[in-house]
């Protein structure tokens, strides 16, 4: 089984290295020989514990050394690890429910909690140890199909989550994939910046093992002091990882926008030689620019369910697109321009906890995957072109893609750090635009104005509203943990209710 040789695969590569920095910028460096023993001893602990193949285990907590052990642990183990997005909960009564909510043997916390309060004996606490606890048998414990290994969770962008079952297979094809597509040696240092709870992050971190090269693990409000000295080699990220540096060279003056000697890359440390974004919607300008300033950046696309499903790389790339269709996998068009792939070995086998009532629209019965995403074919490159959830359709039926609307503006002003086109009643479109400065919301209302005339009346923009790009945050709940805009949350912040 593949990851269940994770830990000892860390003994084949000693001297290299994970690094795990802090927000007070404190450095935390395990050699994989230690982390092989940490995991080891951990192991020991757990299974005298009373935990073993195949229990339901939850792990909670911001990325720390303790999330990943306690990930290479259970896995070893032959447990499965339960995922938990939660990262920023503290209260212990709550966390406590998160034993019967999810019908776990037990839950391993990755950091002491405030307070006095205790906690269910089934749970521990990572940084007390040794480890103690006591499992819990659940009878309507879920049954697990044959290879699943861990469970994650989709984040929500449409307000709820899908509980996702891994398979040992699917995960070690999109390591292998990645691994050979990337050409990672040991000498890459691969970031690590979204919550571990977010399975891309663990995957990244089980490809760096594999490969024996050096994982850096960087909290995403330092990531770019961090990076300087932390010197990545390989970063993927959502768009905003990359639309600073975008929108900082669009401001300055037009002599000195292609000045490499500026140093404007500098942000992202002088060694990295693969950037890739996804999981949103890319400016093919940004791209443009970064590749002329010299950047390596890409596009790439992918699903938690499936794993990759097409990737652009050095010589064969193509801006505004998501790359090639990868080894391994089909891409079909719906008759809606739906995206529907057929995967000779997907990711996910299907649903569970939440989302299981979607599962027949995903995992179609002739074996195919249904995206929810939109697209089209061009000369064998694939270039999304919205979510099939997003289209807006109006009381005379026409269908409204937002997308198209959304990339127009954001096409128009460089620096517009998002958009999202809404229903406003009715039979009206309405917008929401992030600026980093909103001075400039009368041009952008004058040029919606302008696009207006030349649109059908259902294509056109009644209502249009500016805000700062500050308010976009995890915290404030407009993001997603993986910095996806939550179309639910920007329609109940903007308009009450999320109806008008």
């Amino acid at each position: 089984m593949f990851v269940d040789s994770l830990v000892d695969r860390l003994a084949e590569h000693p001297g290299q290295r994970m690094r795990f920095l802090s927000r007070d910028g404190s450095t935390l460096v395990r050699t994989y020989a230690e982390i092989h023993d940490d995991a080891r001893r951990l192991m020991t602990e757990l299974r005298d514990s009373g935990l073993g193949a195949g229990d339901l285990v939850g792990v909670l907590g911001p990325n720390s050394y303790e999330w990943i052990l306690a990930d290479l642990a259970l896995l070893a183990l032959g447990c499965v690890p339960v995922a938990i997005p939660a990262e920023n909960r503290h209260d212990p009564a709550e966390i406590g429910a998160l034993v019967g909510t999810y019908r776990l043997a037990a839950l391993l916390v990755t950091r002491a909690l405030p307070g006095e309060a205790g906690l269910p004996a089934a749970t521990a606490i990572l940084s007390d140890r040794p480890v103690k606890l006591d499992p819990v048998r659940h009878a309507d414990a879920p049954a697990l199909p044959p290879g699943v290994r861990t469970i994650a969770f989709s984040s929500g962008t449409a307000g709820t989550q899908k509980g996702l079952l891994l398979t040992d297979d699917g995960i070690a094809n999109t390591v292998e994939l990645s691994a050979r597509a990337w050409q990672v040696t040991p000498d890459d240092d691969i970031a690590i910046v979204m919550p571990y709870s977010n399975f891309q992050q663990r995957y990244l971190t089980y490809l760096a093992i594999w490969t024996g090269c050096a994982a850096t693990v960087v909290p995403p409000e330092i990531m770019f002091q961090a990076f300087k000295t932390v010197e990545p080699t390989i970063i993927l990220g959502p768009p905003s990882f990359f639309e600073l540096l975008h929108n900082r060279v669009m401001a300055a003056a037009p002599a000195e926008r292609m000045d490499k000697g500026r140093g404007w890359l500098s942000m992202y440390g002088s060694r990295v030689r693969l950037m890739y974004t996804g999981s949103a919607p890319v400016p093919p300008a940004m791209v443009t620019l970064f590749q002329e300033l010299g950047a390596p950046l890409y596009e790439l696309y992918g699903s938690t369910e499936i794993g990759w499903i097409a990737m652009n790389v050095p010589g064969q790339a193509r801006v505004g697109s998501a790359g090639r269709p990868v080894d391994g996998i089909t891409v079909e068009l719906g008759d809606d321009g739906e995206v529907v792939v057929r995967a000779e070995r997907p990711q996910v086998v299907g649903y569970v906890y939440e989302g299981v009532d979607t599962q027949d629209a995903v995992f179609l019965p002739d074996g195919r995957i249904a995206t929810g995403d939109l697209g089209v074919l061009e000369d064998g490159f694939l270039r999304l072109t919205g979510r099939k959830k997003n289209v807006i359709i109006t009381r005379s039926g026409v269908k409204i893609n937002p997308a198209e609307l959304e990339a127009d503006i954001e096409r128009a002003f460089p620096g517009v750090r998002a958009m999202v086109a809404l229903p406003d009643g009715a039979a009206l479109l309405a917008c929401v635009v992030w600026m980093e400065d909103a001075g400039k919301a009368a041009d952008i209302e004058a040029y919606i104005k302008r696009r207006n005339a030349g649109r059908e009346p259902s294509h056109r923009i009644a209502t249009t509203l500016v805000r700062l790009a500050e308010e976009l945050t995890v915290e404030s709940g407009l993001l997603t943990r993986n910095f996806k805009i939550d179309r639910g949350a920007v329609a109940r912040a903007v308009w009450g209710s999320g109806d008008r």
